[in-house]
Order: structure tokens, then sequence, then C-alpha cells
């Protein structure tokens, strides 16, 4: 039996996005150990809140280059490693209770592959057997994301712990392989994962013993199961207008529209273009990111104002206005109604 996903919004021409919660451990290592976790997150456009909504998305681009940064101020090359070690299924939320819940290792690696697109974009995970062996392969798929030890490291460490927990030894890998070159020092490496990594291999890899990883461990309660598997897939909702710029861009404006500051710089630093070129590629599609910020927010206020649960001032905050002032001249000048008429039963 084998499963694979190539991460939603990995397609061609789609911004890869992760789950922000998976940064909460590294975010608390780094508060634990007093360093200055507010202006690192700063620099990578991350906010408390956004930790605190576990289902909150960040472009996989800048998570990757936060976790390269963390060590660096560290100053601990396996830093991402040693916070891997205590990770817990929780930062995945429903794919890690999925996981948790499987009836043997194997299942619940099966399962992390075919879920993970709800949780992180932009990355390809593959279980597969080869005669008496069990192996978990995952690499991001964009090759401009480098460096990435800390997310390859992060990643093959919070793995094992989650499988460690859930199915013990049967989780004892017999090999581990990771992408990135080897360390003038791998000694310490291998401390924290308990097996010497192989180093430089085209993909990140954990291998266990077939038997071992099949060994059932406890009954799968089928209608958790069932309720958690419907509630990832609600959750996997691959734009359908996500290929090219425009879909890019659209993707960023959802992400950072609550923040009240979004512009073309912002926009063309999370493309890793400059504002000119942006605002030429947009041109050339006969529109401009303020054009596709109003559009954005008018859909997103139809919809608060038809459902009827928010008042004036909680969308004009949900939406980046100044105050309720600003979102109702904005809507009547839109729309040719006020907000008030626009509601239902008005």
């Amino acid at each position: 039996m084998e499963a694979s996903s190539a991460g939603s919004r990995s397609g061609a021409g789609r911004i890869a996005l992760i789950r922000v919660s998976s940064l909460a451990p590294i975010v608390a290592e780094l508060d634990r150990r007093a360093h200055r976790a507010e202006k690192l997150m700063a620099r990578h456009m991350l906010t408390r809140a956004q930790l605190k909504d576990p289902y909150c998305e960040i472009p996989l681009a800048r998570y990757v280059a936060f976790l390269e940064d963390a060590a660096a101020i560290d100053g601990d090359p396996h830093f991402a490693a040693r916070v891997g070690t205590g990770f817990r299924p929780s930062h995945l939320g429903p794919v890690g209770l999925l996981f948790n819940s499987s009836s043997s290792l194997h299942r619940g690696l099966n399962r992390l592959a075919r879920f993970l697109m709800a949780w992180q974009g932009g990355t390809a995970v593959r279980v597969h057997s080869e005669e008496d062996l069990l192996i978990w392969d995952y690499r991001l798929e964009d090759p401009e994301l480098w460096p990435r030890q800390q997310d390859n490291e992060f990643t093959v460490a919070a793995t094992l712990a989650i499988a460690r927990d859930a199915f013990g030894r049967s989780a004892r890998p017999l090999e581990i392989h990771l992408e990135h070159k080897r360390p003038e020092d791998a000694s310490e490496a291998a401390r924290i994962f308990g097996l010497q990594p192989l180093y430089g291999a085209p993909a990140n890899r954990l291998v266990f013993d077939l038997r071992e990883a099949d060994r059932p461990h406890r009954q799968e309660d089928r209608d958790l199961i069932a309720i958690l598997e419907r509630h990832v897939d609600d959750l996997y909702q691959p734009a359908g207008d996500g290929d090219g710029l425009l879909g890019k861009v659209r993707t960023l404006i959802g992400l950072h529209l609550s923040e009240g500051r979004i512009g073309l710089p912002l926009i063309a630093a999370e493309l890793n273009i400059s504002t000119r070129t942006l605002q030429r590629r947009l041109a050339a599609h006969d529109t401009s990111l303020r054009t596709l910020i109003q559009e954005r927010r008018m859909d997103l206020a139809q919809v608060h104002l038809r459902q009827g649960r928010s008042s004036n001032a909680e969308i004009a905050r949900a939406l980046g206005y100044s105050d309720s002032t600003a979102f109702w001249r904005a809507f009547k000048s839109h729309t040719g109604v006020s907000p008030s008429e626009f509601r239902p039963g008005r």
C-alpha cells in the first residue's frame, strides 16, 4: 500500500501556504530562551494573534525563512531539530489527531501523507514499502526554498516525536536521510535523532521495519476517524483561480487583509519581485493591486452582511478599514447602497 500527497496550493503558479500553528513550538522555545521573538516575528510579518488561530495560514517561504533565522539568532545549528523532539499532534490540528488515532504506524503515516495537503502546501510526502521496509519521504517542492536545513530537521524530528508517542518502539527508525549537506560535526544531530543521519539525500526520509510499522497498537474509532477526515477535507479547498499572478496576489491579499497595511511593497516582497514589476504585470492584466484589494473587500463584506452576525465595526476591522465610517463609505461607493440597506430583511 502506498500513499502520497503534493500539498494543496502547490501546483504550478500557486502560493504554497502552511498553517502557522506549526510555528508555535518554535516561538515558545524562543520565548523560553529569552530571545526577542517579537523582533523576529515582525521581520517575517507574523503576529501573536496569528499564532493563536490554529487555522491561520502564511506563505511557506516565510515559514522556512523564519526557521532559519530562529536558528541563527539562537546560535544553534540544530535548534529546530531540538524543538521538533517536543512536537505534539495538536500542532497539526485534526491532521495530527488523525495520525494519533490510527491503529498502526503504517496507517498513521499513510493518513499523514494523504491529508497533509490541508495543513501544508508546496510539499511532497510519500509513504511506500520496499521488501521488509516502510519508507516515509518528505520534500519541499520549490527548489528555490533554500537553505532549509531547519525545516528538514524540524519535520523529521517532529514526525518521529509524534510517531514515538503514538506507537512506541514500532516508530524506531532504521535509517534517517536528510537532503542538506553533512555538517562539520554531525555528532550532535545523531544524539538528537538517536541515529546518525545520512546527508545529501534526494529527499528527507525515515525508514522503518515494515512488520513493526504494521503492528496494531489500538482499535480505531471509525466514527471519530470519519469525522476528522471530513473536517480535514473541508479545510482543503484549493482556489479555483489560483494559477498565475492574479491567483497569487489574491491569495496574499486574503492573508493580509485584516492587517490594514497591504501595499505594493508587501505583496511584491512576498512574491520576491520588485514593486515596479508587480505594477507592470498587474497592468498587463488590466488591473491594479488597489482594484484587487477593493474587489476582495467587497466580496467578503457582502458575505458578512448576508450572514448578519457581525456589526459594521467588526466587518471594518476584519477587512482592514480604519473604522466603520470608512467601510460604510467604501461599500456605498462600490454597491450604490449602504451596508444597512444591503443586510437581509432591510
